[in-house]
């Protein structure tokens, strides 16, 4: 058991220690591919742009240049000249023809139309079309480009797909031209240069910051080759330079938010290493009184206990971090770690080891001289009370929002009092129940039970081993706490995300709609979307305001909602808005802070509103202050007019923008609620709180030595009292009935103050970890439930196991060890 107990010991210290590293690696990884992701897949390196003028260009060279460095180059060239009737934008892109859908023809020879423009013109390949009054051969007609954009067209999307709203007339139409027939153009005259772009990519994996850091380093040397290939000066904007800026600060932040953590764990670690001490002193006690008393000096017998235990403590380390390398990927936010880290990560395991071996051998050395390591006045330290007087003082003293984030780099700086207040909070209430049940099982022998024996008898061993309990229960409620928060805070951070995009968007996607003249908000049937328009109102003291027109028969269907946004349901709410009012009136639920009378519009539909509900926000409020909902019925065509509309669905996009065009609507731009907020503070602020587990499996893998080193130094005892209740008629299922009992106690006490604990810490601290205050709506606690079933289950199979390991153990002791006790 002693070695057991030395493996499982060595194994926590190595296991926190390399989780750090992996953690902190993982953490720049999830920073970079957010960053790639979050960008078109042309963006990923250095972009040079000359606006309003066209440079004369070697594309072989700049070709020679990226490929040399491991990338790809694009450009793009832009021209605006006079159409048939309105002005054209003319596109030339390496490999744009072969990302367009044809039509008709094929021909690159001639320029390629939208279908729009040449059924407008009623043109077919072979015919000519005016451009900058010269006819100009048609080469094939390719389906209009709509938005969402395919991912060939991402950086270009204003161009080929801009939006219908700019423009007298709408926008020039884009016409597809190869580089050829733009030079031959160009030279004829009648051209406007619009802008030229050479786009430095590359289609490695960009998974990790060494990797990004490599791309970075690559595209600022090739960048004053690329500049001096290109005759004129643009303007340079390196991407990779920017995503490898922010993995290396996302690394920073959370590495120096977790140190303080990983020296918690730490220092709960080496707790073990003390408890291990100790039992190898117990066993190890009548050789030890030999040695002792023939003159071996104690730090000689301290030498021996780490000769004897340095064994077991380094497959310890070593398994500690081979686990933490192996479940990096469940509970770091990225998979893929860089190259240094399994080294870093092995260097900080050995150097746990040996200061394992140290506390180890300093421990034993005070024990054989009968000195105990501790001061005896640290007993009556209520450190619960100075955890708790700590807890209060940081909540008076600190902000309101203990998250900062950077406006120029969008990473978000948590204070190191945001992160131990949960800590002190958790080791207040658990310290309080521990302290009170050391009380409790004190006086337990005051019980008088003898009509339920198994109880009476686990009672009065937890109060034998009351010192024991007392630490079993508050590490291991400690340990469940701190994964309890870790997890609300970190699942708090990312539905908060969620909802403040959803509150700006609507939905998870907003088709904007062009030119509709619909009488009513249907939409078509195969969809799972529904229809909305809105205006834009004022509120006394000139704050902006909008009212948003709804379908209470679809909104369910498209729109996005969530029950504790609002004290009344989304149904009620729908309904409220679809009953028509006694009076005559116009119902509307107001959102945000400010009541009716202060809402300001000229409308004549304006005065016959009454207030039907209120709710803190509701669905694509935008980033107004106040916003009046009500439903399109009640409001003429001709009320209407001027209203935008959109289309909210959380289906496919693409889908429904066909769906859409093919029922007439002329669609706009997409809206997408994954980019209407910024992510990354939202997530760094989860990444830290995530590392909560890590701190919390230390914490338990404490526990458990703990409760084994319990196990095993009372099971002579428990051997003993079971041989002679056994004389007494006391059966072996009576047995194993106690000791689940006991076990029942500690575990569902604990279980519940930790859980209890993570709770309450995250009721405190929501709303002042929101990275953005001011976009509503406000964060609401995650749910707990899952923590609650995961750690309950654990619990009973934990008591289960223990209590079968236990009776096991108890019956088949020795003679000779009965004896002894």
């Amino acid at each position: 058991m002693t070695v057991i107990v030395g493996v499982v010991t060595g194994l926590v210290l190595a296991f926190v220690a390399a989780a750090t590293v992996f953690y902190t690696s993982a953490s720049g990884s999830a920073a970079t591919q957010y960053a790639v992701d979050h960008r078109c897949r042309t963006e990923n390196g250095v972009q040079l742009t000359v606006s309003n003028a066209d440079v004369v260009a070697d594309d072989a060279k700049i070709r020679q240049i990226a490929q040399r460095y491991g990338g790809e180059a694009a450009r793009t060239r832009t021209y605006v000249t006079r159409g048939p009737l309105d002005p054209v934008r003319l596109i030339s892109r390496d490999r744009a023809f072969d990302h367009v859908e044809v039509l008709k023809g094929g021909s690159r020879d001639g320029v390629w139309l939208p279908h729009n423009v040449a059924d407008q013109f009623k043109l077919n390949p072979g015919d000519t079309i005016q451009l900058a009054g010269r006819p100009v051969p048609v080469g094939a007609v390719y389906r209009k480009v709509a938005d969402p954009a395919p991912e060939f067209w991402c950086g270009d999307r204003s161009l080929v797909a801009p939006s219908p709203h700019a423009g007298a007339n709408g926008p020039p139409q884009p016409l597809l031209v190869s580089s050829t027939l733009l030079d031959e153009l160009v030279q004829m005259g009648g051209l406007v240069p619009a802008g030229t772009r050479v786009d430095v990519y590359t289609t490695r994996p960009l998974q990790t910051r060494t990797q990004m850091d490599e791309w970075a380093a690559a595209t600022a040397r090739m960048t004053p080759e690329l500049t001096a290939a290109l005759t004129g000066k643009p303007a340079i904007k390196d991407y990779a330079a920017l995503s490898a800026k922010t993995a290396e600060r996302t690394q920073e932040t959370v590495g120096r938010a977790v140190l303080p953590l990983t020296l918690v764990s730490v220092i709960a670690g080496l707790l073990g290493v003390v408890g291990l001490a100790a039992q190898w002193v117990q066993r190890r006690g009548a050789e030890v009184r030999l040695l002792w008393t023939r003159g071996v000096s104690p730090q000689a017998i301290g030498g021996k206990a780490v000769l004897e235990m340095g064994g077991p403590l380094l497959a310890g380390a070593t398994l500690g971090w081979a686990t933490a390398w192996v479940t990096s990927p469940l509970l770091a936010p990225a998979t893929q770690l860089d190259p240094w880290a399994p080294g870093r990560a092995a260097l900080l395991a050995a150097g746990t080891w040996l200061v394992a071996l140290l506390v180890l051998g300093t421990v034993t050395t005070l024990r054989v001289v009968e000195r105990k390591p501790e001061a005896a006045f640290l007993k009556k330290v209520p450190w619960e009370v100075l955890a708790g007087g700590a807890a209060v003082v940081i909540w008076l003293t600190g902000a309101e929002h203990a998250v900062e984030v950077d406006a120029g780099e969008l990473l978000p700086q948590v204070s190191l009092a945001a992160l131990a207040f949960p800590l002190l909070t958790i080791v207040f209430l658990v310290g309080v129940v521990a302290r009170l049940a050391g009380f409790l099982s004190r006086e337990s022998h005051r019980l008088r039970g003898w009509r339920n024996p198994t109880v009476l008898w686990a009672l009065r061993r937890t109060a034998a081993q009351r010192k024991v309990v007392v630490a079993l229960l508050g590490v291991a409620g400690l340990a469940i706490g701190v994964i309890a928060a870790g997890v609300g805070v970190a699942s708090t951070a990312r539905e908060s995300l969620e909802d403040k995009s959803w509150m700006r968007v609507g939905s998870d996607h907003a088709i904007s709609l062009v030119g509709t003249s619909s009488p009513t908000f249907d939409v078509p049937a195969e969809l799972h979307a529904t229809r909305i328009a809105f205006t834009q109102l004022y509120i006394e003291g000139n704050i902006g305001a909008r009212i948003l027109l709804v379908d209470p028969k679809t909104f369910a269907d498209g729109g996005r909602w969530r029950d504790r946004w609002a004290d009344t349901s989304l149904s009620d709410l729908m309904a409220a808005l679809e009953k028509p009012q006694p009076d005559g009136t116009i119902p509307v639920i107001v959102a945000g802070q400010y009541p009716l009378n202060e809402f300001i519009s000229p409308a004549e539909y304006f005065k016959n509103m009454r207030t039907v509900a209120t709710v803190p926000s509701f669905p694509a409020m935008g980033q107004f202050e106040g916003m009046l909902i009500t439903s399109w019925q009640w409001l003429a065509q001709s009320e209407r007019r001027g209203f935008v509309q959109q289309i909210l669905t959380t289906e496919n996009p693409e889908r429904a923008v066909q769906v859409l065009n093919a029922a007439g609507e002329t669609t706009g731009p997409v809206l997408e609620a994954k980019t209407a907020t910024e992510h990354l503070p939202f997530l760094v602020v989860a990444w830290i709180f995530a590392f909560f587990v890590v701190l919390g499996f230390a914490l338990a893998a404490v526990a458990v030595v703990t409760l084994l080193v319990s196990v095993e130094t009372r099971r002579r005892s428990t051997a003993v009292a079971h041989a002679l209740l056994a004389r007494m008629g006391l059966r072996s299922r009576a047995l194993l009935a106690t000791h689940l009992v006991e076990l029942a106690i500690l575990a569902g006490t604990a279980t519940a103050v930790g859980v209890g604990g993570g709770w309450f810490v995250l009721e405190m601290v929501t709303q002042r970890l929101d990275p953005y205050p001011a976009l509503a709506p406000v964060p609401q606690p995650a749910s707990l439930q899952g923590v609650g079933l995961m750690t309950s289950t654990v619990a009973i199979v934990g008591v289960v196991l223990v209590a079968g390991y236990a009776v096991r153990a108890a019956k088949r002791a020795k003679v000779r060890e009965l004896l002894r006790a």
